[in-house]
């Protein structure tokens, strides 16, 4: 992506309703743009994927899972910001998570702020690595 075609769109996957609405208020009330997928399968069919600066996902979901999900989607965009949610402490999923790249790992029940601050972290992160992406 070329710069000044920054995404600040953060793309949240979660099996559970709840979460999803409860990121959702969450996401609204710090004006921050999002979108809300139940699964991997449904997040990788979006058409505006490219438009995607940070993905939020949780780990164990039926189908395919977080880390699948950052496998699959890290093909199309590599730079992408992952940040990870889980309730099952799993030494397994954190190397993973790790090794590929993964932004950050929280777990459930988290702090809002803290994945606030997190997530504009990591939408920051994406946009100074864009700047140096530019063709000359």
């Amino acid at each position: 992506m070329a710069a000044g075609k920054t995404s600040r769109i953060v793309a949240v996957v979660d099996d559970d309703h709840r979460v999803r609405e409860s990121l959702e208020q969450l996401f609204r009330s710090a004006g921050v743009e999002h979108l809300l997928f139940s699964s991997g399968e449904e997040v990788l069919a979006h058409e505006g994927t490219q438009q995607i600066g940070c993905l939020v996902t949780d780990v164990r979901m039926p189908g395919m899972d977080g880390c699948e999900l950052q496998r699959r989607i890290g093909s199309k965009l590599p730079d992408l910001a992952v940040i990870f949610l889980t309730a099952h402490q799993d030494d397994a999923v954190w190397r993973h998570a790790r090794q590929h790249g993964a932004f950050a790992l929280l777990y459930k029940p988290f702090d809002g702020e803290e994945l606030l601050r997190l997530v504009m972290l990591a939408l920051r992160w994406s946009r100074t690595r864009e700047a140096f992406d530019v063709d000359c």
